[in-house]
């Protein structure tokens, strides 16, 4: 059974919910008798468990699943977008993008389709811009459905931190929100930036660099994630452990797995199905064990 704890690993909302997820603005989710409805942090449940599919609040709405299909409900749990949509995606920015009839568009927070059905792919909007995918090419295009970038490139993610990484005839770039190359860089791989640093391949290894593209940790780990406050996962081998912005390792590789920190704490995996979270010294506030 699943239930809640606070910072120093206390109980908080005891163990009697067969899934439960993190709490976000206000509500987190609670599995109870096969379906996924809402609580809020006093335990009170505000939204009735009826969903089979549930997520995370984005901007005061949450996509849920109704008999196969996505729509979206309040923090009261109104519905606001019926359930008719293949596939969704959280709302940023005021839109969600949804795929119906095979292809995806655009809704409001009124459940109305604002940019029509048209691509292959498309994802949430940042900076004001939203990455579109069309015959296998990215590109960019404005919330009011107006084209910022043809699809043209062969490789491109969406904007995070203010810039946009792209691939075209080999080479990777950043783009800022004017759609200006702000960074160049010659590695085998790349990812986008988040606070400040994106990763990066070189040789088969993974390192990050800073929006300058200049090197802050050296490329010596088999594979890393994002930063998230001021620290990041790094796998050395089949271990995990966290580094700081200087390449410091501040908590040694030792978890099967490891999340990156939220709110001060870590989940991480010991293995023989035991986890629990760390703090920011690498020490456990709370174990599945104990």
């Amino acid at each position: 059974m699943w239930g809640f704890i606070d910072k120093r690993g206390d109980l908080v909302i005891p163990y009697k919910y067969e899934g439960a997820v993190d709490f976000s603005e206000g509500r987190a989710l609670v599995k109870k008798e096969g379906k996924w409805g809402y609580i809020n942090e006093f335990d009170i449940m505000v939204i009735t468990p009826e969903y089979e599919e549930a997520h995370n609040f984005s901007e005061g709405l949450a996509k849920v699943k109704v008999d196969g299909r996505y729509g979206y409900i309040d923090t009261v749990g109104r519905v606001v977008a019926e359930p008719r949509f293949e596939k969704a995606e959280p709302f940023s920015e005021g839109l969600a993008s949804v795929k119906i009839n095979g292809r995806w568009g655009y809704i409001d927070k009124e459940g109305t389709m604002v940019i029509e059905p048209r691509y292959d792919r498309a994802f949430g909007f940042s900076n004001g811009l939203a990455l579109v995918v069309m015959d296998g090419k990215g590109g960019f295009i404005k919330k009011n459905g107006d084209e910022f970038i043809e699809p043209r490139f062969e490789m491109a993610e969406g904007f995070s931190d203010g810039l946009a990484l792209v691939a075209l005839d080999g080479e990777f770039a950043y783009l800022d929100r004017f759609g200006e190359a702000k960074l160049k860089i010659d590695f085998d791989g790349a990812r986008h930036f988040k606070e400040g640093a994106a990763a990066f391949t070189e040789n088969g290894q993974q390192g990050f660099i800073n929006r300058q593209g200049l090197i802050i940790v050296q490329p010596e780990f088999d594979e890393v994630g994002d930063f998230s406050e001021d620290l990041a996962s790094v796998r050395v081998g089949d271990k995990w452990g966290f580094v700081n912005k200087r390449g410091e390792v501040v908590i040694e590789p030792q978890f099967r797995t490891a999340v990156s920190f939220s709110n001060g704490l870590s989940i991480v995996e010991l293995g023989n199905g035991e986890w629990g979270y760390i703090n920011k010294k690498g020490n456990f506030v709370w174990k599945s064990y104990e």
